[in-house]
């Protein structure tokens, strides 16, 4: 039987590849553009709280930036963009999985 901390840290590897994937996602498709943070907490099943700290620490890895231009209460910014440290991350499927423990959808399924 799995312990809960070892549950816990496969929930938050999941929250943190789940960020990267659908910024990823976003930045192929608005490559200057920076997603709001309540579609990205919707998308990746999470609250608030989690999301906040799970940014920061994904910031601080350097693998996002945070918009912090304006008050956007509950979150710690208004919007996230993947970094080229991130998108480079998210393109190596190798590194991706042994950071996070699974693959990148976002690599696992480009077509080009």
């Amino acid at each position: 039987m799995e312990s809960d901390s070892r549950k816990d840290r496969v929930a938050l590897m999941q929250l943190r590849a789940c960020i990267l994937d659908r910024l990823y996602r976003f930045f192929r498709e608005f490559p200057y553009g920076a997603m709001e943070l309540e579609p990205l907490q919707d998308h990746c099943g999470t609250d608030a709280e989690t999301l906040n700290w799970n940014l920061v620490y994904l910031e601080m890895c350097g693998y996002v930036e945070l918009g912090r231009g304006v008050e956007a209460w509950p979150y710690v910014a208004c919007s996230a963009a993947i970094t080229a440290t991130g998108i480079e991350l998210v393109e190596d499927s190798r590194r991706f999985r042994a950071r996070f423990g699974s693959p990148s959808p976002s690599a696992e399924n480009d077509t080009g």
